[in-house]
């Protein structure tokens, strides 16, 4: 990185003129070691560590007359040997990122002899200061963690949270709250429910465990699943690519071997699931054009259950704004007087449907003879869960 140069010139040269003890001079340290400790001095990558410490006491440029005194490696018969050893070891810290300079006494008037440093703007890293609206983020984040079920998360947020702001004043022990230090400034309060509020089911704990270890490594995962449409459950395999909190439930990404397309399964919908074996090889790699935050920003409307259908739906005024929403790339949208014509192929039709009731008429279903017929079986299942409603009152 940087060029020898004249330094080794110099240093040699401050070796044949031993300057005079000068007064005030600050005194390096540590001390040549013992006889002993040469050994120990002879290991490498020790001396190396030594060597940045020495530069990083000292108030003044270091010289190499001094460095060689504190090192039994640069103390060779051949003074030309020793002076080629420590360059060496000073490109090696260059390599490596350590700032090390030297100094000529027409640098700094204060000098007899040039010496070496380290420009300690450039080594140390600079604090890092967060914002509040930073950290009222992570805490947030933090937060969504925090509540997962499972005896391994929670510990290891409060934890985190705890080093985020470790700086902050009077931090209380558990992060549900982050003074700030201005008088007039807000807190950030989370609340994190107590256990006693978590689901019905401890295995979820080791589930979260079990998919975040197997989407870290790359490992392949074996599950049950129940699905939400018909309540089924089967098998599958599945290779995580992400994990992701939507809406309230912690969503996993990834490749289903199954159905040959990437999908996404709730996890608390998950009964069992099992890692393969051998941690350290990976079963897969994610696709290199694959965005979690688009994946799971996605439209419902897009969402794969069931093979396509195409489907035209008609939204009156009321219901105009789901026209904006995104149906996939196929879709076709036009205006036909007041109304507006969606045209898609549906993929997702327990979404659909319950859009469409929701909409009370606003939106009406002008193509697509499953999605009737399933609208048509929705609406007389209600019908008579309330009839048999009115019968148990009359009785």
């Amino acid at each position: 990185m940087t060029c020898v140069r004249t330094d080794a010139v110099r240093a040699a040269k401050s070796l044949k003129r031993k300057p005079p003890g000068k007064a005030g001079k600050a005194k390096l340290q540590p001390k040549a070691q013992p006889a002993e400790d040469a050994g120990t001095r002879g290991d490498r990558s020790k001396r190396l560590l030594d060597l940045v410490m020495i530069l990083l006491r000292a108030r003044t440029p270091v010289t190499y007359r001094d460095i060689r005194e504190q090192f039994p490696a640069y103390q060779t018969l051949n003074v030309e040997a020793g002076l080629r050893a420590f360059e060496r070891d000073k490109a090696d810290l260059l390599d490596l990122g350590v700032p090390i300079r030297y100094v000529t006494p027409d640098e700094d008037d204060s000098l007899e002899d040039g010496g070496y440093v380290i420009d300690l703007k450039r080594f140390k890293m600079p604090e890092v200061h967060l914002t509040r609206d930073e950290i009222s983020a992570l805490v947030l984040a933090g937060s969504v963690a925090h509540a997962m079920p499972g005896g391994t998360y929670p510990k290891i947020v409060d934890l985190a949270l705890k080093k985020l702001a470790f700086d902050l004043p009077e931090l209380p022990d558990t992060p549900t709250e982050f003074p700030r230090p201005a008088t007039n400034s807000p807190t950030v309060l989370v609340h994190f429910p107590e256990k006693k509020q978590a689901p019905a089911r401890p295995e979820l704990g080791e589930l979260y465990a079990t998919l975040e270890a197997a989407t870290r490594l790359r490992k392949r995962i074996t599950m049950t699943y129940q699905a939400a449409t018909n309540g089924l459950v089967s098998r599958r395999d599945l290779d995580p690519y992400a994990m992701v909190y939507r809406e309230g439930a912690w969503l996993v990404v990834g490749w289903c071997h199954l159905r040959k397309e990437i999908r996404s399964f709730r996890v608390d919908r998950i009964h069992e699931a099992a890692m393969a074996p051998k941690p350290k090889s990976p079963d897969f790699e994610r696709p290199a054009d694959f965005d979690v935050k688009t994946y799971a920003t996605r439209s419902p409307w897009t969402f794969t259950s069931e093979p396509p259908e195409e489907v035209q739906l008609a939204l009156s005024v009321e219901a105009a704004e789901v026209a904006n929403e995104d149906f996939g790339p196929t879709a076709v949208k036009r205006q036909d007087g007041e109304r507006t014509l969606i045209t898609f192929d549906c993929t997702n039709p327990e979404f659909a449907v319950s859009r469409i009731l929701a909409s009370k008429g606003a939106i009406h279903v002008t193509r697509g003879d499953r999605l009737r017929a399933r609208i048509a079986a929705e609406l007389d299942a209600i019908g008579a869960r309330y009839a048999a409603a009115g019968d148990e009152i009359d009785a």
